[in-house]
């Protein structure tokens, strides 16, 4: 069967570019807040493939913040509510709640069906419970000097997009730990916290409305390759 060709769509939410605040995907699923448009809800299913449903997290709508996971299961802290995790889970993920006193996990998380780094932040007590949710290989360790190793940095199964701030040996290990190509780039021109403007999987990309042409070649040769 031949592989799907890797989109990817500028979008904006709520006005914004930043909408990797605002959505949570895996290879089968995406989830977008309660109030976005028909219009997005529908370019969002043809980039990524997926279902697209409405949700909410702690009464947020910043689901790309307070969620983070893989094909295997998601994790989501406790603050969100008992009502919330049971949607979650009648859409059929395999949700767990992380009780860590960081809310953000997604910032704490980097994640692709086979490995996860965690950020040395996260409490030890927690690591078993992100290792058998996400059903990956857990790294504990830093990337480009930051311990926000979900934000500036975005994988798939393809491939990994990092930080501009990225030194040689961050590269070197980030290609060891995952065993895919590794490209540095930027969204919504020149922001290196990329999660915040990314969504990925292995189908597609959304990326902010703010995305040059360059960087969305950059995030295609990372992202839509191996």
């Amino acid at each position: 069967m031949s592989r799907r060709r890797f989109e990817v769509a500028p979008l904006s939410i709520y006005g914004t570019s930043t909408i990797g605040v605002y959505i949570f995907t895996n290879n089968t699923l995406t989830i977008v807040p309660m109030d976005v448009p028909d219009k997005v809800i529908n370019s969002i299913r043809d980039t990524l493939g997926t279902t697209v449903i409405k949700s909410s997290l702690a009464k947020s709508p910043l689901i790309g913040i307070f969620m983070i996971g893989n094909d295997n299961g998601v994790l989501v802290p406790s603050i969100v509510t008992e009502d919330e995790v049971n949607e979650l889970r009648k859409n059929g993920l395999n949700v767990s709640v992380i009780r860590t006193r960081y809310t953000a996990v997604a910032n704490l998380v980097l994640t692709n069906s086979r490995k996860t780094v965690v950020s040395p932040i996260i409490e030890k007590e927690y690591i078993d419970l992100i290792r058998d949710t996400l059903g990956t290989e857990v790294i504990i360790d830093e990337i480009c000097g930051t311990y926000l190793v979900g934000s500036i940095a975005v994988a798939n199964d393809r491939g990994v997009l990092l930080s501009p701030e990225a030194r040689d040996e961050d590269e070197r290990k980030i290609r060891d730990y995952f065993g895919l190509p590794v490209n540095v780039g930027t969204v919504n021109r020149g922001r290196s916290f990329l999660r915040g403007g990314l969504v990925v999987n292995n189908n597609g990309g959304l990326v902010g409305s703010d995305t040059t042409g360059f960087e969305i070649v950059r995030i295609m040769q990372a992202l839509g390759g191996a």
